[in-house]
């Protein structure tokens, strides 16, 4: 359906596809080596800037979605949980921009996160300099990434936070029931 309204997805690659022409070579380069520092950090998750002139008449919320779905920036074995892409998405015409998760990052990186990692990009991205606001999006992911890191464990219960004491034990009296472990 959204292949009649918006016509044929352009063939995207990762990590910059910058089909609008708005960064220069050395920008490029530089916000590409940001993405691949944070993709180190992380081999389980692709990162993609899609960087475009979004039709005036096109939502673009159901743009970006129709752009990560059929733009070729994930491989066709990464359908369903194996999609672990991050998509930003700037639309050059008015400098706004969305950013979009795979399934198999639904479960950890939430609105809140991406919302984060918007932020980080705004003030760059006001002024123009769209390399710039790629490379603020991609490090404050790599933050919010490393801090989802940090409370997986606790989430899933796999981490040992609390020691329980017996309350009856001499010198025990007036210690609560857990005691906090980090």
């Amino acid at each position: 359906m959204a292949d009649r309204t918006f016509g044929i997805a352009p063939s995207l690659q990762r990590p910059i596809a910058d089909v609008a022409g708005v960064m220069g070579a050395f920008a490029h380069k530089r916000a590409a080596q940001v993405i691949a520092q944070v993709e180190r950090q992380f081999p389980q998750l692709a990162i993609a800037a899609v960087l475009v002139d979004v039709p005036q008449q096109a939502p673009l919320v159901p743009y970006a979605f129709w752009i990560f779905n059929r733009g070729q920036l994930s491989s066709a074995v990464e359908k369903g949980g194996e999609n672990r892409l991050v998509m930003l998405l700037i639309d050059t015409n008015t400098d706004r921009a969305i950013a979009m998760v795979g399934y198999g990052l639904e479960p950890f990186i939430q609105e809140v996160h991406l919302q984060s990692c918007l932020q980080a990009a705004l003030q760059p991205l006001q002024r123009g300099r769209h390399a710039q606001a790629v490379e603020s999006f991609a490090r404050e992911l790599g933050r919010q990434l490393r801090e989802l890191c940090r409370l997986v464990p606790k989430q899933f219960g796999l981490a040992q936070e609390t020691s329980w004491l017996d309350a009856s034990a001499p010198g025990n009296a007036n210690v609560g029931l857990a005691e906090s472990v980090y």
